[in-house]
């Protein structure tokens, strides 16, 4: 994630040392800690049934809980105000403490702990402090009970506590960082390297590709425009140039056009042409043309200067000559003669 100066920094969550911080902390003090993060209401105990039974039992109904949440809230926010850790008391009389986590100026969590008495409670402590929780309306025995359990323990070392773990904390997050930071920027290095060695790879194989392609192209026009040429090679030459022409008979198709598409020069390819075939180039494509037109004029009702131009042919009157003499009719009158009758 992003600071708000740009710098990034690990996932506070990831950073398994300070487990070791709350764990240290915990069996030294007998103290509970919990992280709070930022934008998530939960807490993460050390360890995980650390709660006492108090906090438990005043966190049973959703107002009691409310409050709990709202007394931390409110403490973290002078702390914040203050940039240091802070002591409280609860709406529970519970005493607290919060330890901003800071790095580079921005909080990136918080610590708490607490749960405890300063000082033995007497009677008169208890009743101010149920007063204060009747309207949760939980059994006053019972929180009587809670309250007499809960830990007693002296401010002077909680203050200590809450410096040492403080410094320790804020210590291990500084370190961490600068180290996540160094393995982030590797890891970046490696994955560049890794692109431009694959890009590489992809720019030698292209200039490989390239080269069987030009070599295939060179052997196969040497092999076909030798003199020794089989028949059966032309032949095979021949219908793929027939099956480019009526892919393309509607394009402007010239005998370089073919010739090119299967790599023959002109001259070599007419000749081959009109010996499998017995015709002409021209005259072929202009035959394809015309069962094309043929076809329209039967099945449309498409003016005829419309076909001439959908099946290739630049000039209506040279399509007509063409027309007349393959099919000894003019294109009007062959489609008064078998074009589709109106029922």
């Amino acid at each position: 994630m992003k600071s708000s100066a740009g710098s990034t920094i690990f996932p506070l969550k990831d950073l398994t040392v300070l487990d070791e911080v709350r764990r240290v902390f915990h069996e030294t003090t007998g103290l509970a800690l919990s992280f709070h993060y930022p934008g998530d209401n939960n807490y993460d105990f050390y360890p995980k049934n650390a709660k006492n039974s108090y906090c438990e039992a005043i966190q049973s109904t959703p107002e009691g809980l409310s409050r709990c949440l709202q007394s931390d809230q409110d403490a973290l926010c002078d702390a914040r105000r203050k940039g240091e850790s802070c002591i409280y008391t609860c709406h529970a009389s519970l005493v607290n403490a919060v330890i901003p986590l800071i790095y580079k100026g921005r909080e990136i969590g918080a610590i708490f702990t607490g749960q405890i008495f300063t000082r033995p409670q007497r009677e008169e402590d208890f009743r101010a402090t149920y007063e204060n929780l009747r309207h949760l309306g939980l059994d006053q025995e019972m929180i009587r009970r809670e309250f007499s359990q809960v830990k007693v323990f002296d401010q002077d070392k909680l203050q200590l506590g809450i410096k040492l773990i403080n410094f320790m904390a804020n210590y291990i997050i500084s370190v961490e960082d600068e180290m996540y930071l160094q393995s982030e920027v590797y890891r970046k290095e490696q994955e560049i390297l890794k692109y431009e060695n694959e890009q590489m790879r992809l720019k030698n194989d292209l200039q490989n590709l390239s080269i069987l392609v030009l070599r295939d192209k060179v052997d196969f026009r040497a092999e076909v425009s030798g003199t020794g040429v089989q028949n059966q090679q032309k032949q095979a030459i021949v219908a793929r140039a027939q099956e480019f022409i009526r892919k393309n008979y509607n394009l402007v198709l010239t005998l370089s056009d073919v010739a090119g598409a299967v790599y023959l020069s002109p001259n070599y390819f007419s000749t081959i042409f009109k010996e499998i075939t017995g015709q002409n180039f021209s005259v072929y494509l202009n035959s394809i043309r015309i069962q094309e037109g043929k076809k329209l004029l039967r099945e449309t009702d498409l003016p005829v200067k419309q076909i001439v131009q959908m099946v290739g042919f630049e000039d209506y009157n040279y399509f007509n000559r063409v027309f007349k003499k393959s099919v000894n009719l003019p294109p009007a009158m062959y489609r008064e003669l078998f074009g589709r009758k109106e029922s």
